[in-house]
């Protein structure tokens, strides 16, 4: 059985990169393009992993990560931020209680190598 990841970002073109990319390794994929969405396809479908923009427009960053961890039958899913502001990244995920993250423009490699490590 595939492994479902949930990407959360309301940029159509790192959307459509990334869904590309996944969809070729063998991963289920499911999309969201705002944080309350994210949030309820987490509840209902409870992905493997979760791919998180740090920038949503209709919530504060880290607002969707922190209400999953808050959460008992979802917060040990693996969260990895991608963020364009690669100032203090590190300190960002982990306020964010991220597991890790990665910087846009999305590296390929990095990417596969990032999800490897947690699913």
């Amino acid at each position: 059985m595939a492994k479902k990841i949930l990407i959360i970002d309301d940029e159509a073109d790192v959307m459509k990169m990334v869904v590309y990319r996944l969809k070729a390794k063998g991963y289920e994929i499911m999309t969201a393009s705002s944080g309350k969405e994210g949030i309820d396809i987490t509840r209902t479908n409870k992905p493997d992993l979760i791919l998180l923009d740090y920038r949503l427009p209709d919530v504060e960053p880290g607002e969707v990560s922190k209400t999953i961890r808050k959460q008992e039958n979802i917060k040990n899913i693996p969260i990895i931020l991608i963020t364009a502001s690669v100032d203090h990244i590190k300190e960002k995920a982990k306020e964010c209680l991220a597991n890790d993250f990665i910087p846009k423009p999305i590296e390929p490699k990095i990417l596969y190598e990032k999800i490897e490590k947690y699913i």
